[in-house]
């Protein structure tokens, strides 16, 4: 029955009492008001001027707005109230389930339990490398290890190419300096010629000299000195002969030295080059790393397929749990795959049992306390319509505008 319903058959049903009963009386309203069975309504405690109609209007609205806000909490306390009472219910059932059923029920939660702790060791498991690595290497999966293993050999032929360049580098300086070596020889052989030749032409004065001067026979000094001139001179040729040949030899291997030098540069470059464009690709700096990259993604992505494994196998075992529960008579069977723990530990059990219970006597209290509030504020408009008759129409309107 609606709130003015009730006040209006209420109003109605004392009219037919003895008419001193109608006769206002402010000092029994008051006292009323004082009454222990409504204290707890903030309300109450105001002092209003019934002839007042705004005072009266906000005083009637103030006891509705109680009784209306009382009763959507209770509403609220009443629908937790009974999903606790069901919860406790099925607690109640699966104690109570005869032993070859608890035995099916335990072994789908050991399978739960086993599932949730390799789960569990799979998501502490510690990563070696980043998400976004982990991605790329997916996305190139097809084309990494061909990649990898030609940067492996890339690599290798690059120090190769570094120490040919290196001995090529020492052969050349080394020719560059035994030809200059070669040429300072020349000069100095040059030089020795001209010298032998000065001091032979010194030795032919003084041997025209001494033939005038002392009138002698120097027949065998002047064969003496030619012989001398003969040797030296072909020393001096076979001297500068080998060394001509030898400068010779020397450019020619400086030429082949510079040429392969040229040429390992220009492979070595095409390596270089061959090696930043991949490195630049695959976000690395070596094929070591790479090769680390690769080697952690296909660690981790054995380990995703496991945990992926774990989750849908833990699913279809959850699922299996909230079947077997409904089959068994357990009404709310979907809240069961989350404390599993408790089907198998009467521990756990009994310790999820004391905490509904307290839960419940709290709601209970609270119900009874917005039951308190509802029925203090009826009261508390019945007096005010019964010791007021002249405004209970109005006050019979406001409340039915309240429940509007």
């Amino acid at each position: 029955m609606k709130l003015a319903e009730w006040f209006k058959s209420k109003w109605k049903h004392n009219k037919a009492d003895k008419k001193e009963n109608t006769e206002e009386n402010p000092q029994d309203f008051q006292e009323q008001s004082k009454k222990p069975a409504i204290e707890t309504v903030a309300f109450r405690k105001e002092r209003v001027k019934i002839e007042d109609k705004q005072e009266r209007e906000q005083y009637v609205r103030n006891c509705c707005e109680q009784m209306i806000e009382a009763s959507i909490e209770s509403e609220n306390a009443k629908l937790e109230y009974n999903l606790i009472t069901a919860y406790l219910n099925d607690m109640q059932i699966i104690e109570e389930m005869p032993p070859e059923q608890q035995g099916i029920i335990h072994a789908t939660v050991r399978k739960i339990q086993s599932l949730s702790e390799e789960r569990e060791k799979l998501q502490k498991v510690a990563h070696k490398i980043t998400e976004r690595q982990y991605n790329y290497a997916q996305n190139n999966a097809d084309t990494i290890p061909d990649t990898l293993k030609r940067m492996v050999e890339n690599e290798k032929y690059r120090e190769v190419l570094k120490s040919d360049m290196k001995h090529l580098e020492s052969e050349k300086a080394a020719q560059n300096i035994r030809k200059k070596d070669i040429m300072q020889e020349q000069r100095n052989l040059k030089g020795m010629s001209v010298i032998a030749f000065a001091t032979l032409i010194a030795v032919l004065v003084l041997i025209v000299a001494f033939q005038v001067l002392f009138d002698s026979d120097i027949q065998l000094a002047y064969l003496v000195v030619m012989f001398a001139a003969v040797l030296i001179t072909a020393g001096l040729f076979m001297k500068i002969k080998d060394a001509d040949y030898e400068l010779k030899y020397t450019e020619k291997c400086l030429n082949k030295a510079i040429g392969l030098l040229n040429h390992t540069k220009i492979k070595f470059v095409n390596i270089e080059n061959a090696l930043e464009y991949s490195y630049e690709k695959y976000n690395v700096k070596s094929a070591y790393e790479l090769n680390y990259i690769w080697e952690n993604y296909l660690k981790e992505k054995e380990e995703r397929s496991r945990y992926q494994q774990a989750n849908d196998d833990l699913e279809f075992y959850n699922e299996q749990l909230v079947r077997q529960l409904r089959d068994y008579g357990v009404q709310d069977a979907q809240v069961w795959p989350s404390q599993v723990s408790a089907i198998v530990d009467s521990r756990e059990m009994v310790e999820i049992r004391h905490r509904l219970m307290g839960r419940r006597q709290k709601i209970r209290k609270q119900l009874d306390y917005n039951n308190k509030i509802m029925n203090d504020a009826k009261a508390e408009i019945s007096a005010l319509v019964e010791k007021h008759k002249e405004y209970a129409e109005d006050i019979l309107a406001i409340v039915n505008s309240m429940e509007g």
